[in-house]
């Protein structure tokens, strides 16, 4: 008798997790999506993949080579499949901790077979960006490797196979409410009728706070806002724009422009201009930008990369990012018995997709739990304020 699952959202973790379910022929899988496969916040990610930023934990290094080898390995298999663009990536290190944290990305990058250097030689950082404003700075770290891929065209691109695979897609399709029935799961609600279903995976994003009410949970998640802008530079720059790595924003090449984002790990949770709870669908295809990041922005600039404050603004947009508040993911079970969670990627859903689709997928239908699922379950916010200060606390070590 086939397993019935249920996925609700369709982007890029959503669409992970129905493709690893579509592997297994006893799952019958679904997957709800309200718009279409890959809009919504996924939409707007930089979908930056770099092995020697601090995204992502060392701590969680497998799940970064993991992701970066399934998403080069589907490029190989079927080019274009997942918009990569190999610009290679400069993480600037402007201050120790930060040093060394970098340092120690290049050592398992190498480990890991990918090319990586440090390097303190001013000289040798301005091969790649002559700009850069380089006073005070200990060194940076450089991996040709690595770049930036198209986190829409990834989902499409799962969300096909899984189709193939047998697994049915449904577009335009939202979920109204999940029945429950003596405590477990029993099926979905949808605007295009109720599905009877044995498992719900949670895959909605800044959508999960509503989701997860429909079974009487209220999430630890705050939202935080992605805010964008596209930079027209006045003039050429006459060099290959890599992604420009700082400990507080990140850049990236948008065509012939620049894509530059304030890191979603300097967000404080407890100030109500970075984060709040706010409605997902209230958000504008464009524009919806803060005065404040503009002048955030503008005083990273004129300190490390004035260049770029001659630029003009092509774009702007907000998205949103869900973060628990140690800003990792919630994977796993809950109180409720078949509804499962896999939410709380914040900024870091295009790197952390492969693996919790793998390890969602097979929970989901053998009851293993992997040891990403084991550390991040949702009964670690039992007490939330402890979560926060430490999450506090680590974020000022790193």
């Amino acid at each position: 008798m086939k397993r019935r699952i249920g996925v609700i959202g369709g982007g890029i973790i959503g669409s992970s997790i129905a493709y690893f379910l579509s592997r297994y022929p006893d799952a019958e899988v679904t997957l709800f999506e309200k718009a279409t496969i890959g809009s919504g916040t996924t939409a707007k990610s930089a979908a930056t993949f770099c092995l020697i930023d601090d995204s992502v934990a060392h701590e969680f290094w497998s799940v970064r080579l993991f992701g970066f080898k399934f998403y080069t390995g589907l490029e190989a298999e079927e080019p274009g499949s997942t918009g990569f663009e190999q610009t290679g990536t400069l993480t600037v290190a402007p201050y120790k901790d930060y040093e060394m944290y970098v340092q120690q990305a290049i050592d398992l990058t190498i480990a890991s077979g990918y090319q990586a250097e440090y390097w303190r030689d001013h000289a040798k950082i301005h091969e790649i960006i002559p700009d850069l404003n380089l006073e005070g700075v200990l060194g940076a770290g450089w991996c040709p490797d690595d770049g930036f891929f198209d986190a829409t065209m990834i989902a499409n691109t799962l969300a096909g196979r899984a189709t193939a695979a047998g697994a049915r897609v449904m577009i335009g399709t939202k979920v109204e409410g999940i029945t429950v029935v003596d405590g477990k799961v029993a099926g979905v609600k949808t605007d295009k009728g109720d599905f009877d279903l044995d498992v719900v995976i949670d895959a909605t994003g800044p959508w999960a706070r509503t989701t997860a009410r429909y079974v009487g949970l209220d999430l630890p998640l705050w939202h935080t806002k992605a805010e964008v802008f596209i930079l027209v530079p006045a003039a050429d720059l006459e060099y290959p724009f890599p992604i420009l790595k700082y400990p507080r924003f990140y850049a990236r090449k948008d065509k012939d422009n620049v894509f530059i984002c304030k890191a979603h790990m300097t967000m404080d949770l407890n100030d109500a201009t970075h984060a709040g709870i706010w409605d997902p669908d209230d958000l504008p295809m464009s524009g919806g930008t803060d005065a404040y990041f503009w002048e955030f922005l503008t005083e990273e600039l004129l300190q490390v990369y004035p260049r770029l404050l001659e630029s003009s603004i092509g774009n702007e947009w907000v998205g949103y990012r869900a973060e628990p508040a140690d800003f990792l993911p919630i994977l796993g079970d809950t109180p409720v018995e078949g509804y499962m969670l896999a939410a709380g990627a914040g900024g870091n859903g295009v790197i952390e997709a492969p693996t919790i689709g793998r390890d969602m997928a097979r929970f989901a239908m053998t009851g293993e739990k992997s040891w990403y699922l084991e550390r991040l379950p949702l009964s670690r916010f039992a007490d939330v304020n402890k979560v926060k200060a430490e999450a506090q606390a680590s974020k000022l070590q790193r």
